[in-house]
């Protein structure tokens, strides 16, 4: 059914979404001819003009088709699948731990349904949903440019769901009062169940500010520089993918630092373990392997859990949570904007690694499976996520994204995601999404000109930050909050927000166009102002001015600071302008002119949307090319030899 629904879904609303793809590709409407892998050739020939039945029945033809299994799918569903179960483990084990503040067993049953129940079916089918739909979206691009096409990935929002745990799930809990000292069963299952409906109605929002924002991301990408779109990834590679997957091994070093080790062997040094005839093991196989042997026989893992009763719910939480959701809209609207901000980020990753994809049409599926996920209980959006280039580096395609769409649709409706949690120990998994952040730090600084490499370390600092506050300090902690550490905590507000707009303030200020820079903060001036920056929510009335951390790090000091900043530029703009150097540098007398440097304007900082197609085009271009000579070939080949005058004369004769 859900299959159905999407391919007669698109049939109404294909041309509202391919409309600007249309627009910039108006030349390159031809149909492929065989969509090569690097395994293999898949041939695919569209005739035009169908009726819509047809149409459907092609679209289904080229998704069976389209669909590959090299050995790239199996390294990237290795990868893919376990970051989304480490990342369901955590926020599993972040939601199981408010039954420690609860009394009574009827209540922490409830939890558990929740979670198990609601949450985790929800889970799997929007990323069987999504996956399917990208697999097809990769398909669908690799037979109009004649270009092998990796799909994009697609999992749980890793950086916006902490967030919405602690400041949202956890904030409702812990907020509740009830009536007598302690609280009644029936208080206890009205603080779980509203503290699940504020967040699951928080996550609809999302979604439809995804959706909204959809609409202005290819305008927003022709004025932000790539810097601004590739480092806040990179300090969720960085902290999230990196650092946090592998603090466990560290934990338990006997057995935890093979794994590690393996990473580097496995992806770095060549050191695949060869079987037979060129056919090697899969990199993350070992790792896995060793990880969850030594984890059993060191006594790492516990009991192993029990099944719970499959099925999935749909309901009106989202609905329900709409009269509590007002007091945490502060905590909604930084982390929904900032949700939109990383598919972006996460499309021009795509694009730098030579798969151009529509920004539009991301962005508003994105938000679509997000309302989807919500009305289906998910208090967690489902997101394009960080790492096609790595996949594509790998040599992956379309299979690894369907087939972890399935493999997550199985396990989360029949109820064994406990199981598998218990069964696999932390340091197999971990090591398997370290890599993964590595290399999209790697990405980071291939795609970033050398000048600008200052603001890549300087916006991890923000995604540093976000994770130490997120991960280790808790509400209990307030005074070490408040008592010095009040700046690296409001750092870590709206840390990828705050990563992009000073990743684009440095990128304009090393080249010295003081005008954009600027603008950019004016911009964080803005976000600021409004506590969608640097605050724990946005502000009204006396918060502006006292804050929501300390008084000195309030909205209105934050954006007197980016004021004070825009008009530090917007000084050095009148300067280059007025007494701006008059010689060009190379020409006689440039040292001996000590006017201020003109701005450099190379092509690639800035305007990524103007280029968006070209990596697509280009193929396109090549194969038809190629294409072109085989036929030239094959008619020369198959033409009859000619015959020669005085054969023709003797046959006349």
């Amino acid at each position: 059914r859900i299959l159905c629904i999407i391919f007669l879904w698109r049939q109404k609303i294909s041309y509202f979404f391919h409309l600007s793809l249309n627009k910039q590709n108006s030349k390159t409407k031809r149909s492929l001819t065989a969509i090569m892998t690097k395994d293999d050739a898949v041939p695919y020939r569209p005739s035009l003009h169908r009726q819509s039945t047809s149409r459907i029945a092609d679209e289904v033809k080229a998704f069976t088709t389209g669909i590959t299994f090299g050995s790239g799918d199996f390294v990237s569903l290795f990868s893919l699948f376990f970051d989304n179960l480490s990342t369901l483990l955590g926020f599993s084990g972040a939601i199981l731990g408010l039954s420690g503040a609860l009394s009574t067993t009827a209540a922490k049953a409830l939890l558990e349904e929740i979670l198990f129940q609601r949450i985790v079916p929800a889970a799997g089918i929007m990323l069987f949903v999504g996956n399917v739909y990208y697999t097809w979206q990769a398909i669908r691009l690799s037979n109009k440019y004649q270009k092998a096409y990796t799909a994009q990935p697609y999992g749980l929002n890793t950086a916006g769901g902490f967030p919405f745990i602690f400041g949202i799930i956890y904030g409702v809990f812990f907020s509740y009062e009830c009536a007598g000292e302690a609280c009644t069963e029936a208080e206890e299952i009205d603080r779980v169940t509203k503290a699940w409906q504020v967040c699951v109605t928080a996550n609809f929002l999302t979604g439809c500010i995804n959706i909204l924002l959809g609409f202005f991301g290819e305008f927003m990408m022709s004025y932000f520089p790539v810097a601004a779109m590739l480092v806040p990834l990179a300090g969720i590679g960085f902290t999230w993918l990196a650092l946090n997957q592998i603090a466990g091994n560290f934990a338990v070093p006997a057995i935890g630092l093979i794994p590690v080790f393996l990473i580097f062997t496995q992806y770095y040094g060549m050191g695949r373990f060869h079987i037979a005839k060129g056919f090697y093991v899969p990199e993350a196989i070992p790792i896995v392997a060793f990880g969850c042997l030594a984890g059993w026989l060191y006594g790492t893992q516990g009991e192993i859990a029990e099944p719970v009763t499959g099925g999935a719910w749909a309901g009106d939480a989202f609905i329900q949570g709409f009269s509590h959701v007002g007091d945490y809209i502060g905590t909604v609207l930084p982390f929904s904007i900032a949700a939109s901000f990383t598919d972006m980020m996460c499309l021009v990753s795509a694009q730098k690694a030579g798969d151009p994809y529509p920004i539009r049409e991301t962005m508003i599926s994105d938000g679509i499976g997000t309302i989807i996920g919500s009305i289906l209980g998910s208090p967690f959006g489902t997101v394009v996520y960080i790492g096609h280039p790595v996949h594509k580096r790998v040599g992956a395609r379309t299979g690894y994204s369907i087939m972890n769409g399935f493999v997550y649709l199985i396990l989360c409706l029949v109820g064994v995601i406990p199981v598998i949690l218990s069964l696999i120990p932390a340091i197999a998994i971990g090591p398997i999404i370290f890599i993964f952040g590595v290399m999209i730090c790697e990405e980071c600084t291939k795609h970033i000109a050398q000048r600008h490499h200052a603001c890549i370390f300087f916006g991890l600092f923000f995604g540093v930050c976000d994770y130490i506050f997120t991960n280790f300090v808790q509400g209990q902690d307030r005074p070490l909050i408040t008592t010095g550490n009040s700046g690296p905590y409001s750092m870590s507000k709206g840390s990828a927000l705050s990563a992009m707009l000073w990743s684009a303030i440095i990128v304009y200020t090393v080249d010295r166009r003081w005008l954009r820079a600027s603008i950019f903060c004016t911009i964080a001036a803005a976000f600021a102002g409004i506590g969608i920056m640097h605050q724990e929510g946005a502000v009204f009335d006396s918060l502006w001015q006292d804050g929501t951390i300390t008084q000195e790090t309030s909205a209105l000091e934050y954006m007197i600071g980016y004021l004070s900043m825009a008009a530090l530029c917007l000084i050095y703009f009148v300067l280059q302008k007025v007494a701006g150097k008059k010689v060009a540098e190379g020409e006689e007398g440039y040292e001996n002119d000590h006017g201020y440097h003109q701005p450099i304007d190379e092509p690639g900082v800035d305007d990524i949307f103007a280029t968006w197609w070209e990596p697509a085009e280009r193929a396109l271009e090549m194969a038809m090319q190629e294409n072109g000579e085989d036929l030239k070939m094959k008619e020369e080949t198959e033409a009859p030899p000619e015959e020669s005058p005085e054969e023709g004369i003797e046959e006349t004769a």
